[in-house]
């Protein structure tokens, strides 16, 4: 999704990015809404540079302001520390963004706050179940489809049925994924076998490094870096060196370890930004939770079809896998995170 005609036009206070598109282009927009003038504001937990799930939303709005012409965006950086996001959030709302994402869990108070003094503005927030009338959505994606497709592949590739898995900390969508891998492993290889480490952090890339360094001691190849955060590109790094088979979720991890990515499962949020600047444009809806599904389209898997140590028959297979999974003919339990949501 990267976009090579964006400008960075300023790093202005609070670390912030402004970012437009180009003059001239020939792409006419693909979304219901015109982005004539729009203005958004993101504020993300980490610089897309060192983190997947950052990198997820910095793609997905570079690709709004590629396909929407006349679109820009603030984006900042100040979202682990809630009380300093506030202030952050209200500046940018009264500087003129028309809408408002914030793309984690710990703004959800910070939203609601804000939400109810900016009624008119379209937000999202990716926190499970937090909505509120009128104007602010919820953001979610299915972890289990993640960590399904993500853990069968890894199996399927794995001489022995050995797999590791590197978290970060118990948080919910990490058990959620979890959950997902084990189905998705034992789907593959019944004789299946998963280690799981953890860093205890989110953000100690050295603590990922280790703990890889730990399997690959092992001789398990065929790893999973759960957490999608700022601490599983320390295990990308070593996993390139060691030239391992690894993968995580969020943006795609070839930024990190082009020769030791075996699968990211990319986050499109593109359709759920572009659905709220049409709210802008012509009224609210009722706020809802946007769920990236593989169905949805709102999952993607990427980087295994260009691997070599895929073979033609396991990428076929995968693929079926990726279908099943779209078209639910795979079934997953309900969702503890997420109730009623897959």
């Amino acid at each position: 999704m990267g976009n090579k005609r964006l400008v960075v036009l300023a790093a202005a206070i609070s670390g912030a990015l402004v970012l437009s598109a180009c003059g001239g282009s020939d792409k006419s927009s693909g979304s219901e809404s015109s982005g004539e003038g729009m203005k958004l504001g993101l504020i993300q937990e980490a610089r897309p540079e060192v983190e997947p799930w950052s990198a997820s939303w910095h793609d997905s709005v570079q690709a709004v302001i590629d396909d929407n012409p006349g679109t820009t965006v603030t984006e900042t950086f100040d979202a682990y520390d809630a009380t300093r996001a506030e202030p952050v959030i209200r500046q940018m709302l009264d500087d003129g963004a028309n809408v408002m994402l914030m793309s984690t869990f710990v703004l959800a108070d910070a939203a609601k706050a804000v939400a109810a003094d900016y009624p008119d503005i379209p937000m999202i927030v990716t926190a499970f179940g937090v909505t509120q009338k009128p104007n602010l959505n919820a953001g979610t994606a299915s972890y289990l489809e993640i960590g399904y497709s993500t853990c069968w592949l890894l199996t399927k590739q794995s001489p022995d049925g050995r797999i590791g898995v590197v978290g970060a900390q118990e948080a919910p969508f990490e058990v959620e994924i979890q959950k997902g891998c084990e189905l998705g492993a034992k789907a593959a290889n019944p004789d299946y076998k998963i280690t799981k480490l953890s860093t205890n952090s989110f953000t100690d890339v050295q603590a990922s490094r280790e703990q890889v360094q730990t399997l690959l001691d092992q001789g398990i190849e065929q790893i999973y870096l759960l957490s999608g955060t700022e601490d599983a590109v320390g295990g990308l790094r070593l996993c390139e060196e060691a030239q391992a088979q690894c993968a995580t979720w969020g943006g795609d991890a070839a930024q990190w370890a082009p020769n030791g990515t075996l699968l990211t499962v990319g986050l499109d949020w593109q359709g759920v930004i572009e659905e709220l600047m049409d709210q802008a444009e012509n009224g609210l809806k009722d706020p809802t939770t946007f769920d990236l599904t593989y169905g949805s389209k709102g999952l993607t898997a990427l980087d295994y079809a260009d691997n070599p140590a895929v073979s033609d028959e396991v990428q076929a297979e995968f693929e079926q896998v990726l279908a099943d999974l779209a078209s639910e003919k795979i079934k997953l339990p309900d969702s503890e995170a997420h109730p009623g949501l897959r």
